[in-house]
């Protein structure tokens, strides 16, 4: 059984210790701060907006540790709390990066509002998105379909409404496709043509100019096929824009987390001064750091 006189005796030689005296205590000792990480829990966000990786921040704190090489507990709360303020530096720089790509994609955006050109610049969200690009991959479906059908001669033009394999098509939507597409002097009188540009040219018309000018069905098909495939690849050409404004529009969204990151102040003013708080914190952490590491 321990004496009083005894535990006073173990708490003297306590105070009197230095800690390891071996380079294997010292390098145990040295990776306490990376084992409790104390900070660790508070500081790195891990969820939500402005999410960060915790392994990133253990392992600036484990490079200074092995840096600063910092012997008992005091000296290890120093290394960390300078992880800390060089892990509020990089969200510094972060914030300066969203903050230049914010502005850049506001005077775009601001440009196109303005002068009303490029309108499909125009944000759109990740559902309005994904819905346009669905009803293109429909489009390009069915004109395949349609196309099937002209090849198989099944499709007939006597009649404003053909259907057939499951399909429905509006013949005369079909002659204006063949009319915007090909060289209309060749099928259409100057009456017809005026008709044409004003909507008014209806289907008995169209009907009459293609027979006069020797449009069967056959002829009519392949004009409708080609004018079809064309349509298609604009649909293909429209998709892969969809695509591009996916990227650019998560790009934009992990801008905004990094930002949020920050405190909620974004001015430039403010930032330079968290900044310089920062880095004098650093400093002053460092210097009692050696302090402490000559005395020892």
């Amino acid at each position: 059984m321990t004496t009083e006189k005894q535990k006073k005796s173990n708490q003297e030689n306590a105070l009197l210790s230095t800690g390891p005296i071996t380079e294997r205590g010292k390098a145990i000792v040295a990776k306490n701060a990376v084992k409790h990480g104390i900070f660790t829990h508070d500081l790195v966000i891990e969820k939500g907006d402005g999410k960060e990786k915790k392994e990133e921040y253990m392992e600036l704190l484990s490079n200074l540790i092995d840096c600063l090489n910092p012997q008992g507990q005091l000296e290890s709360l120093l290394v960390e709390k300078i992880a800390v303020d060089f892990w509020r530096l990089r969200r510094v720089l972060r914030f300066e990066t969203a903050s230049i790509r914010k502005y850049l994609d506001g005077a775009t955006d601001d440009f196109y509002s303005k002068t009303g050109l490029g309108e499909e610049k125009v944000n759109k969200t990740r559902e309005e998105l994904e819905k346009d690009k669905s009803n293109f991959l429909s489009y390009i479906e069915w004109n395949g379909s349609y196309i099937e059908c002209l090849n198989k001669g099944i499709v007939k033009f006597d009649e404003e409404i053909w259907t057939g394999e499951g399909l429905e098509s509006n013949i005369e939507d079909d002659f204006y496709m063949i009319i915007g597409d090909y060289d209309t002097n060749n099928l259409l009188s100057k009456e017809e043509f005026e008709k044409y540009e004003n909507g008014e040219l209806g289907f008995e018309e169209i009907k009459n100019a293609f027979k006069r000018k020797g449009y069967d069905d056959k002829k009519i098909s392949q004009k409708l096929i080609e004018g079809l495939k064309k349509q298609n690849e604009g649909h293909k050409d429209k998709i892969i824009e969809i695509e591009k404004e996916k990227k650019r529009n998560k790009m934009k969204e992990e801008i905004n987390i990094k930002m949020k990151s920050l405190p909620s102040e974004e001015s430039s003013e403010k930032a330079m001064k968290y900044e310089k708080a920062i880095q004098k914190s650093i400093y002053q952490n460092l210097a009692v750091l050696k302090k402490l590491q000559s005395i020892s």
